[in-house]
């Protein structure tokens, strides 16, 4: 069940398996993915995923702030 409320948001993981032509199968999509690392790369990978969330979710409102400079 997906929430649909303004005040939240939930983070989807999706694995995702490539055949030998490229071609994506979707395996399954989680809930509650896993944010633990075991690995150098996989700590890069979350790290890097989590500030493209907050990124987006645009906390800080620096990108609104930006925009509304932009239109006056």
């Amino acid at each position: 069940m997906i929430i649909n409320d303004k005040h939240c948001f939930e983070l989807y993981g999706f694995d995702i398996l490539l055949d030998k032509n490229l071609k994506p199968w979707l395996l399954e999509i989680n809930s509650s993915p896993s944010m633990t690392a075991n690995t150098k790369e996989d700590f890069e990978l979350k790290v890097g995923l989590l500030d493209d969330t907050y990124t987006i979710l645009d906390l800080e409102k620096v990108i609104n702030n930006s925009i509304d400079t932009l239109n006056e």
